[in-house]
């Protein structure tokens, strides 16, 4: 019971926690190599995550610790049946966002299939704008605001920092080791069907049907 484990805690430790607690919900991951901050929440979860566990469950979701790649996350309980998950933690994304997060995912998994050592990978603009020009989005690859708010999306959930300033010529993104848990293989295969019909017959204003990104395979 959590109670236990509160009991159990120095006051500190109880700080700790719900400072841990409250990241989670805002961000859905912890990424243990993004920064220093990062780093102490994602040991203090991955040390005891049971307490955590206990906690969440009230509230219908679970964490999941995956120490090869440094990442904690939230997500559904998968005790609970799908009818009664809860549709929190979602975001609706619009079809510039959409491909831009299946981009970012592609280019991500290529880089490590390759062999990269490291689990963020640093790309730049570039490498973005070609992956995005295969849906054929000349028009919105330019386009600063655009660019800048859907990025700023997946900042706010530790999927993707930027280096630099989106428009420079030399900004660049870096890409957490989360990503690889937005999607997996079958979701990334029916998000791409969705987001290319969508985007041939669909006004850019149109949104699209709620993306889960606090739900993933273990």
């Amino acid at each position: 019971m959590i109670e236990e484990h509160w009991d159990n805690y120095t006051s500190s430790e109880k700080e700790q926690f719900q400072r841990a607690a409250r990241r989670l919900l805002k961000n859905t991951f912890i990424v243990r190599d993004k920064d220093d901050d990062n780093r102490k929440i994602y040991f203090f979860i991955a040390k005891r995550p049971d307490p955590f566990r206990e906690y969440f469950k009230y509230i219908g979701f679970d964490i999941a610790v995956d120490r090869e790649n440094g990442v904690v996350m939230l997500q559904n309980d998968r005790s609970v049946s799908e009818t009664r998950r809860i549709q929190a933690n979602r975001i609706q994304l619009k079809k510039f966002e959409s491909i831009v997060l299946c981009c970012l995912w592609t280019i991500y998994v290529d880089r490590i299939s390759k062999g990269s050592l490291k689990r963020d990978i640093i790309i730049g603009i570039t490498d973005l704008r070609f992956e995005l020009e295969k849906y054929g989005l000349k028009d919105q690859i330019d386009n600063k605001t655009l660019m800048i708010n859907t990025i700023d999306t997946f900042k706010k959930y530790n999927l993707v920092d930027v280096i630099g300033k989106i428009g420079d010529v030399d900004c660049s993104i870096r890409i957490y080791p989360s990503i690889q848990f937005a999607l997996n293989g079958e979701e990334f295969r029916q998000f791409v069907e969705k987001a290319t019909e969508r985007f041939k017959y669909a006004d850019e204003d149109d949104g699209f049907d709620e993306e889960e990104i606090d739900e993933f395979d273990e």
